[in-house]
């Protein structure tokens, strides 16, 4: 008997223990929520301006695939917004009156609308912190900067905030005020997605389906708004005694999107993957930030006119920022490069020579290891500062078109950092050989790649 209750106390032991690892997956469904119209009451934003922030907010949360979308007409301030919080509570309240109608701030609701709100899982309220447009003297040109604070009340919590998304966003245009919020307003989209997807009530959560080697398929696809590129952590523990015990062991990015089921390639685990492995999204920007030096030897950067053409090394800074949802293998990218040798003092001026490609790459990926050639072609420009007066400009005036093609070899560091190395040609051609020569040829370099 003895022995029996030893043995039995082990089992139980070992349960208690593994249990946590095999805790049941919790995949997200939809969610309703019920989108105010912006507030901005205390700023003098255009109406053009205004009708286009409204629309663009609500096609973030229709893009982003994962919500019933409930419209709602009214703007509330800031002062509108805590007494829209207060009353929520109070409906929750047995002795609470339900008034004819209700005014919050400037906004009036009708019983029939207030009650339509109660039925939505959240309610968002996106209200206009700072806006301000003008014309800058000294850039020559008009900016607009606008500050959103978008806040999620969980109405079946008795209005309890769950989350802010705060953002910020700035347009410019050389000749036209409503030019520079339109551009300000079209920046709002990639931030916002990005910002919501990282409360962690709109976080999805998903399971694994099936395992073949390094690739598995996981429930959710399209219906849930998961797109080519996204990343998913392996997700091991549950719950102990009602705390939360949950560890990352591994990263898996989506290479296919069904309907439904979407494959994803693992790049890494420590964790044995098996059926039912919690994975949960690992919100980003959309963007890889990489910043390079390269050496490029052959002919070298000058201003002096020489027939034959120096030979030499040229040593360049740059970043190259590739996109990185919505794609997976094909990557497009913009690069901007700064050849050091180019640039030119003279007494308190700067001229600095700026090189912009556009290209593409191919991305393979073998585990924390990926092999991505990378092509591109562009022009470069000249920048002019002024140390005394403060002065700075970009010129009109292009002195290079170029092309350049290596390969990267990328390792993964940790989740959101790699290291790499890069190997190729680079070559830019002078258009007026009276300012600058052409140069290039075999380049090497390397660089760290940060996942934004």
């Amino acid at each position: 008997m003895k022995r029996k209750a030893l043995l039995a106390s082990a089992i139980l032991a070992l349960v208690t223990v593994a249990l946590p690892l095999f805790a049941q997956p919790v995949v997200s469904e939809k969610k309703d929520v019920a989108i105010f119209a912006l507030g901005y009451y205390g700023f003098a934003i255009p109406l053009e301006g205004l009708g286009n922030i409204d629309s663009e907010i609500q096609k973030v949360f229709v893009d982003l695939g994962r919500f019933n979308i409930i419209g709602v007409t009214q703007r509330l301030s800031s002062g509108g917004l805590d007494q829209f919080i207060a009353t929520l509570k109070k409906a929750k309240e047995a002795n609470f009156v339900m008034p004819d109608k209700y005014q919050f701030g400037e906004a009036i609701m009708t019983e029939a609308e207030f009650n339509k709100l109660l039925g939505a899982f959240i309610v968002a309220a996106p209200v206009v912190s700072s806006f301000n447009s003008f014309y800058d003297q000294k850039k020559g040109q008009f900016e607009t900067d606008i500050k959103t604070n978008v806040t999620f009340i969980d109405v079946s919590a008795g209005g309890t905030t769950i989350g802010i998304a705060q953002i910020e966003t700035t347009g410019t245009d050389k000749s036209n005020q409503a030019k520079s919020i339109g551009n300000a307003v079209n920046a709002i989209p990639m931030q916002l997605q990005f910002e919501i997807r990282k409360v962690p009530a709109f976080t999805l959560n998903t399971r694994v389906l099936t395992v073949s080697g390094s690739e598995i398929k996981l429930q959710l696809g399209q219906n849930m708004g998961i797109r080519l590129g996204d990343e998913y952590a392996v997700i091991i523990g549950g719950t102990v005694e009602g705390f939360k015990d949950e560890s990352e062991q591994g990263l898996v990015i989506i290479k296919n999107v069904g309907a439904e089921v979407s494959t994803g390639q693992v790049l890494y685990s420590s964790a044995r993957l098996t059926k039912d492995i919690q994975l949960r999204e690992v919100p980003r920007l959309g963007l890889d930030f990489e910043p390079f030096l390269h050496i490029v030897s052959g002919k070298k950067l000058d201003v002096v006119v020489d027939p034959k053409g120096d030979t030499g090394s040229n040593t360049i800074l740059g970043f190259r920022v590739p996109l990185s949802r919505g794609f997976f293998g094909f990557r497009p990218f913009v690069a901007v490069e700064l050849p050091l040798n180019g640039i030119r003092q003279i007494f308190t001026v700067s001229i600095i020579p700026i090189n912009v490609l556009l290209g593409g790459e191919f991305r393979l990926h073998l585990g924390r290891l990926s092999v991505t050639p990378y092509g591109g072609v562009g022009a470069s420009y000249i920048y002019v500062s002024e140390a005394i007066t403060g002065t700075d400009y970009q010129t009109e005036y292009v002195p290079h078109i170029g092309a350049q093609a290596f390969v990267n070899l990328s390792y993964l560091v940790t989740r959101d950092m790699s290291i790499f190395a890069d190997v190729g040609f680079e070559y830019w051609a002078s258009l007026n050989t009276n300012l600058y020569t052409s140069y290039g040829g075999l380049g090497v370099g390397g660089g760290v790649s940060f996942k934004l």
